[in-house]
């Protein structure tokens, strides 16, 4: 039901088989709120799919002429456009809109069945200039504006751009069902990076092209030296292998030469990757990115804990740079000076 003041209106639908001849029924104030929009109402009920999207529809006119009565004509006649465009946007896609009209967000769902939002910010008094629009997308949306641009044309340029962004999603799809991903924990759809578990205390960190993701991503490893050096050269030498025509995470395995730790088949605690210092994974956002050298202990630790704890020793630093020996074993091990 429609509300004013925090008063509500009651009004009543009586359907038939047929939705488009549904008879509406509301009391005299509420009726005469909304006697100037008769015909645009009339129009939503014919076009509706369904009674709930009607109701949705009817509440957000009712609304918008009870703002009128209480409004300047300057803000009624911008409020009124705005719902105007709003109402040229499928309906169930309209995930929300702020009381003052300032701001919609709108829902779009992709082929993998993945929800994508983007909340479009409008300039007060002005439908005709540029909204700012905040996604969750790899890039920032790029979409042409003019004078005669409206929300649906926003909307469209949106879910093009979603469309566009389905073979990377799905490549990032593949590497957190089927690996070991330490990095991020909960990935949003604009992280286009991937530390991947190899084994313990070994992981490779990739950043993926959003454009091209069957292409080589950019190949980080993290660990001792003895164990990322062979992975290093093997990535080298069987760069030819590569096949665009491959998934991401085949290709990798295969110029590897290495099948990649799955859920399916191994538990974390084999893989070893807490830190041995706090006994952590994750630390804030931190994962352990600092391995000691020797390939008898291969002990890994977040950069920030192994900082503190040399530096609780006195260990001898230079520049950013601090020097000491591992926790674990007593073979020499070096940090850097975490950025924060």
């Amino acid at each position: 039901m429609p509300y004013e003041e925090g008063k509500p209106y009651y009004m009543a639908i009586h359907v038939p088989e047929v939705l488009s001849k549904a008879r509406i029924e509301c009391e005299w104030k509420l009726e005469h709120r909304i006697r100037d929009k008769s015909d645009l109402i009339r129009q939503r009920l014919q076009s509706s799919s369904s009674l709930a999207t009607f109701l949705k529809e009817f509440i957000l006119i009712a609304e918008t002429c009870m703002q009128h009565v209480h409004s300047d004509a300057m803000w009624s006649d911008w409020n009124e456009e705005i719902v105007e465009q709003v109402l040229e946007i499928d309906s169930n896609k309209l995930l929300s809109i702020d009381e003052d009209f300032s701001a919609v967000q709108i829902g779009i769902t992709d082929e993998g069945g993945r929800l994508h939002k983007i909340k479009i910010h409008l300039k007060t008094q002005s439908t005709t200039a540029v909204p700012v629009c905040i996604t969750d997308l790899p890039h920032k949306l790029e979409f042409n504006w003019a004078t005669n641009t409206r929300l649906k044309h926003v909307v469209e340029q949106f879910e093009a751009t979603v469309l566009s962004y389905q073979n990377f999603w799905n490549t990032l799809k593949e590497i957190d069902e089927k690996c070991w991903v330490l990095e991020p924990e909960h990935p949003s759809f604009s992280a286009t990076h991937r530390r991947i578990a190899l084994g313990q205390n070994l992981s490779l960190h990739i950043t993926v092209n959003c454009q091209q993701p069957s292409t080589l991503p950019e190949c980080r490893f993290l660990g001792a030296e003895s164990a990322t050096a062979p992975l290093r050269e093997k990535l080298n030498v069987n760069l030819l292998r590569w096949d665009v025509e491959r998934s991401l995470l085949n290709n990798l395995q295969e110029v590897l030469d290495f099948d990649f730790p799955s859920p399916a088949d191994t538990s974390r605690t084999e893989l070893s990757m807490d830190c041995g210092i706090c006994y952590c994974l994750h630390l804030n956002e931190e994962v352990p990115n600092v391995v000691c050298e020797d390939k008898r202990c291969a002990q890994a630790f977040h950069q920030s804990c192994l900082y503190e704890w040399l530096r609780s020793l006195s260990s001898r630093q230079s520049f950013n740079t601090i020097f000491g020996e591992c926790p674990f074993c007593s073979h020499p091990i070096r940090v850097k000076m975490p950025a924060s």
